[in-house]
């Protein structure tokens, strides 16, 4: 009886031989592939985003930019030194609160009058004001809100004769700014003047 010869193992080509599996690394770069376009599209609108923000934040004219800065800086120097019982203040409890809130009231009219570049270095704190309370970013907003801080600031009457002339002072004058950028949004076109839009940078 003839002896068997032993059969010849199959030898494994491709993936299983060479250890490389081409569907998984084919697999891999597509997921790769994805994601990298999946990032691409996410910082493509992230960007036009912020441009489509920046083209349409509504500007004042220099000199009242200028103002709106110079008043909400002299709100917020006075506002401290009131804290502090300088000029011989002696506010009482509320007329305290009020000066912790002129603070911070006219910290948001510097930041949202101030020049584009300082704002920049300062973590570009005007653009992300304007991003969560874009009511700012448009000239009846602002306006609406200096208004506020202005009449609110009326209302502020120490006994002291200084304290009460500098705070009937300051609120009249960011009434009176209020109103300008009120007629300069609603009235200016028909006046022949341009509406006043922040390129802050071109648009793509």
């Amino acid at each position: 009886m003839a002896s068997s010869a032993p059969r010849a193992q199959p030898q494994v080509i491709g993936a299983q031989g060479s250890g490389h599996d081409p569907v998984a690394e084919l697999q891999r770069q597509m997921a790769m592939g994805a994601a990298q376009h999946g990032a691409q599209t996410a910082a493509t609108k992230a960007k036009a985003g912020a441009f489509e923000l920046k083209a349409y934040i509504q500007e004042n004219p220099s000199s009242v930019k200028v103002a709106c800065f110079l008043v909400g800086l002299v709100l917020i120097v006075f506002s401290l030194l009131g804290c502090f019982n300088v000029f011989g203040a002696a506010f009482k409890p509320k007329e305290y609160l009020s000066n912790v809130y002129n603070v911070f009231f006219g910290v948001i009219i510097c930041i949202c009058d101030g020049k584009e570049s300082w704002m920049v270095t300062c973590f570009d704190v005007q653009a992300k004001l304007f991003k969560v309370a874009y009511i700012l970013a448009t000239q009846t907003g602002r306006a609406l809100f200096y208004l506020y801080v202005g009449s609110m600031t009326l209302l502020v009457l120490p006994e002291s004769m200084f304290w009460s002339a500098f705070y009937i002072c300051i609120g009249a004058i960011l009434c009176l700014l209020a109103l300008v950028m009120l007629f300069i949004q609603w009235c200016g076109p028909y006046c022949g003047c341009k509406d006043n839009y922040g390129q802050m940078d071109s648009l793509p």
